[in-house]
């Protein structure tokens, strides 16, 4: 149930883009890939997919000896959801015990804003999903705006555009380096 739930607020936000061809006589109906109905978000474009490589990149190099990074994993949340990337305490993965979806929490989910989206769309999902469900701290990363939103459970936001510093997992990131390929 909370899985259509989920589907029908990711098709609503959709056709609110699509609002001319809507008011049409004969609306076009949008089909969605398998990505996007499997995971209820849009397929990544390239800025996406530059600035989840970028603070892969970053990320690995600063703190490899510490945590995890996995990109794109099901986690088991009611509804189920696909984080861009994760942040796990570094550990060893059994191969031979891999779930269908990740059970354990991340300490930290970080999401990119794609354009038909809306920030309000990734902060309800933060305060309805993912911190009810365990995780500690989310990043929501705008790059129409250069920055990336921090929340936590206890209710901080804020926006960085210089120095991230996450008060759950201590990792402090250079913001402006993850936007620097975008004009």
């Amino acid at each position: 149930m909370g899985e259509t739930i989920f589907f029908v607020y990711f098709c609503i936000l959709k056709f609110e883009k699509m609002k001319e061809e809507i008011l049409a006589p004969i609306p076009e109906i949008e089909t969605f890939t398998d990505y996007e109905t499997e995971r209820g978000k849009p397929m990544p474009n390239i800025i996406h997919g530059t600035i989840q490589g970028k603070l892969n990149r970053i990320l690995w190099d600063a703190y490899d000896d510490q945590f995890i990074f996995p990109n794109e994993i099901s986690l088991a949340t009611e509804p189920s959801t696909t984080p861009d990337i994760c942040i796990y305490t570094k550990r060893k993965l059994d191969v031979r015990e891999v779930e269908a979806k990740e059970t354990e929490m991340p300490l930290t989910t970080i999401e990119i804003l794609s354009p038909s989206q809306t920030i309000d769309f990734l902060q309800s999902k933060v305060w309805d999903i993912y911190f009810p469900a365990g995780v500690g701290s989310a990043w929501i990363v705008v790059p129409q705006l250069k920055s990336i939103q921090l929340l936590t459970r206890d209710g901080e936001e804020v926006f960085h555009k210089e120095i991230l510093t996450d008060p759950i997992t201590g990792i402090k990131i250079n913001v402006e380096k993850v936007f620097e390929d975008l004009v």
